[in-house]
């Protein structure tokens, strides 16, 4: 807990003000990691917290749209415009060069704001003129929270192992990748970048090792402060409940096999998580298996050709966003399993070791700080969907294993991610860097 209460410590220091510009406030591991940020601050430490985001679910007064909803007909209009200005500047390879709207809303806000720190998290996805982090620094700092590869790319999210990033190129397989774009002009943007991040008061933070080694070899990013802070979670909320009664309350016999996965992106097309990977999986483990198992799966969309399995008893129980209801969930599972192509940590994976559910996944990206063989799961060769299933089953059918694994993965969760302690590391990092 915290050394003061928030009233106390009103009286001894004043409020640091922070702004957190996001492409979402709650949907997605990115969105949750930032909200979560803020909270753990307000708890903990004297900040007040707003956010800017391009698409907001919560309820949240501090948080506000990027495009106003005052007027619906308005609204439907501005954002229309804005999509399809973004689809042509991205069709001749000028990403996030110009939009009509949100980014001028952004600017605004800042200034009406005067926040003393800026926490930016995802910034692709048409909401956001690259040019404007200069612009931004110029308000406040910029503490750049990194969840995935654009901000050093080219023009990608993910670039799969192709590393044309570090001779400032963009490769043609990038093109391809989301946020997508037409014409290869993946020198221009790095340079460009490269640029606008030299003349910005800017530090980043990166959630795992993966992606901190990668950052350290940018050359965007040559010269900039780069911190790694792991992402954190309320282990109060996220811990391990009563296997039992979490079944009963799901309709899950007592005494069955229990998989869980899930994603928060489409899951039959999604080409990171969940897609032909899972789909393949599955299937192995359906032709291996022996009795039947029940299989907890949640995302958007729906998995047509797991339709014919015999031993799988699927629950597709679509898109949750509900925290007390996935607690249930993992705590239902007795393993959880990860197929990603790309992670910067795999937010997820952290919510199913706080609540005793260990988790197999593939050897890649931020799933290693995570996922530790014999401890918290284990970890697959990418992208060996044979071995994954047979070790799936393996524990599966281990009683005393999956008991094992579920105190260690929980041990594991409260040593590496308690929410405070990233608000301390945070917090810590945002007072160091304010001006005198």
């Amino acid at each position: 807990m915290s050394p003061w209460t928030r009233e106390a410590s009103a009286k001894v220091f004043d409020y640091m003000k922070i702004l957190f510009i996001n492409l979402k406030d709650i949907e997605g591991g990115a969105a949750l990691a930032a909200y979560r940020l803020s909270k753990g601050l307000e708890i903990y430490y004297p900040t007040e917290n707003y956010f800017v985001v391009k698409e907001k679910r919560s309820g949240d007064g501090n948080i506000f749209n990027t495009i106003d909803k005052k007027s619906e007909s308005l609204e439907k209009m501005k954002i229309f415009t804005e999509f399809m200005v973004d689809r042509v500047f991205n069709k001749f390879g000028f990403q996030y060069y110009y939009l009509p709207f949100s980014p001028g809303f952004i600017l605004k806000k800042a200034r009406e704001l005067k926040p003393d720190i800026i926490s930016l998290h995802i910034v692709h996805g048409g909401y956001f003129k690259t040019s404007h982090i200069k612009k931004l620094s110029k308000i406040a700092p910029i503490v750049w929270t990194l969840h995935d590869m654009w901000p050093f790319a080219a023009s990608a999210a993910h670039t799969f192992g192709d590393e044309s990033w570090k001779q400032l190129k963009g490769s043609k397989q990038e093109t391809k990748i989301y946020p997508h774009i037409g014409i290869n002009r993946g020198k221009q943007l790095l340079k460009r970048k490269r640029r606008i991040y030299k003349k910005s008061d800017l530090h980043v933070v990166v959630p795992s090792q993966w992606l901190y080694n990668l950052v350290k070899q940018s050359p965007v990013f040559e010269n900039k402060p780069i911190h790694r802070i792991v992402h954190g979670l309320d282990l109060e909320l996220f811990k391990p409940k009563d296997k039992a009664s979490c079944r009963k309350a799901l309709g899950i016999p007592r005494d069955a096999k229990v998989l869980m996965f899930s994603s928060s992106d489409d899951l039959a097309a999604s080409p990171w998580k969940g897609g032909q990977l899972l789909v393949d999986i599955l299937t192995e483990i359906d032709s291996r298996a022996d009795r039947q198992i029940e299989t907890l799966v949640l995302g958007k969309g729906q998995l047509s050709p797991l339709q014919h399995l015999k031993n799988l008893n699927l629950h597709q129980m679509g898109y949750i966003n509900n925290e007390k209801l996935i607690t249930i969930l993992l705590s239902a599972a007795d393993l959880f399993i990860y197929p990603s192509r790309a992670d910067s940590l795999g937010l997820v994976l952290v919510e199913s070791i706080a609540c005793g559910t260990p988790c197999i996944t593939f050897d890649l990206g931020g799933c290693t700080d995570v996922i530790q063989n014999d401890v918290s799961g284990y970890l697959i060769e990418p992208f060996d969907t044979k071995k994954f299933a047979h070790k799936t089953i393996e524990i599966l059918n281990n009683t005393e294993k999956l008991a094992s694994l579920s105190q260690t993965s929980r041990k594991f969760a409260e040593e590496t991610f308690d929410i405070a302690e990233m608000a301390k590391r945070y917090y810590q990092l945002f007072t160091s860097i304010l001006p005198s």
